[in-house]
């Protein structure tokens, strides 16, 4: 998997582990009910971390059409499919001799080498969770981050400054812009002790009934964790990004009581930008 300089909504600062940056197991895909499924977000934040090197994916056989084609059990897990088995073999003399014996068995039968990793599904209650699935936490954070920067952005409303917060670089920031890096220094040194966030690695909508969410898919937590409050200056200049790419669209609806937009094209775009950067490596 690829290493990255940030993690999305991390924040740098009295962080307790990794000189803080928060490690990869504060980090959870928001599952829909008890039985784990995420709408396959877990398999495509994975999918969007992997190596150029290696020709490989991840799928989540939640899924029926997956479980379906592989003629296997439908299941919270998602299944590793390495599609050039030889290309682990360099990587031997690191695996054990049971997945080395596997890979070998792979490149000899010249087929795929699949592995299916477990997951855990957690059923927890957490105090203190900034929930941007709610739309009075949309509103909050649209007004405290975006509504007053010195420079205008051209929104009106959370959905409007999506194209920011699913921004495609992995971690969500760039050395150039590094916004949701300190959004999550700020919400940690305001008490929040967990957020609940739109996965920029597939397709994420929501639904309400009278106001209240009804259903959802896309979404990930990071848990921050207890901390003690710090004073903490936010200063943001404006301008956040309101454009998808192309392929990208953002739809609203709403009517007879039920309201809610969804982002489509996500999934499909990330993949396309695997894809060519795998050409040009």
């Amino acid at each position: 998997m690829a290493r990255t300089a940030f993690r999305r909504y991390s924040g740098s600062g009295r962080a307790p582990d990794h000189d803080g940056q928060l490690s990869r197991e504060r980090y959870f895909s928001v599952a829909s009910g008890p039985d784990g499924d995420d709408a396959g977000v877990l398999a495509e934040e994975l999918n969007a971390y992997r190596s150029l090197r290696i020709p490989l994916q991840f799928f989540d056989l939640m899924r029926d059409d997956v479980a379906v084609s592989l003629n296997t059990p439908r299941g919270c897990q998602v299944l590793l499919v390495v599609h050039e088995a030889c290309a682990l073999q360099p990587f031997g003399a690191a695996f054990s001799t049971s997945f080395r014996t596997a890979v070998d068995a792979a490149v000899a039968a010249g087929s795929p080498f699949l592995m299916s990793l477990g997951t855990t599904i957690v059923d927890a209650e957490i105090g203190g969770v900034l929930d941007l699935r709610l739309p009075a936490a949309q509103r909050w954070f649209f007004a405290s981050f975006v509504q007053h920067g010195m420079l205008p952005t051209p929104a009106r409303c959370f959905e409007d400054v999506l194209p920011e917060l699913l921004a495609l670089a992995c971690g969500g920031s760039t050395p150039d812009n590094r916004r949701l890096h300190a959004l999550g220094d700020h919400l940690r040194a305001r008490g929040v002790q967990a957020l609940v966030y739109p996965s920029a690695r597939c397709d994420v909508a929501v639904q309400y009934r009278d106001g209240a969410l009804v259903a959802w898919h896309g979404w990930n937590l990071v848990r921050y964790g207890p901390a003690p409050l710090h004073d903490s200056l936010y200063i943001d200049l404006g301008a956040w990004e309101t454009q998808f790419p192309p392929a990208v669209e953002l739809q609203r609806y709403g009517c007879d009581g039920e309201a809610g937009w969804r982002v489509r094209g996500l999934r499909i775009w990330n993949h396309s930008v695997y894809a060519m950067r795998r050409r040009l490596s």
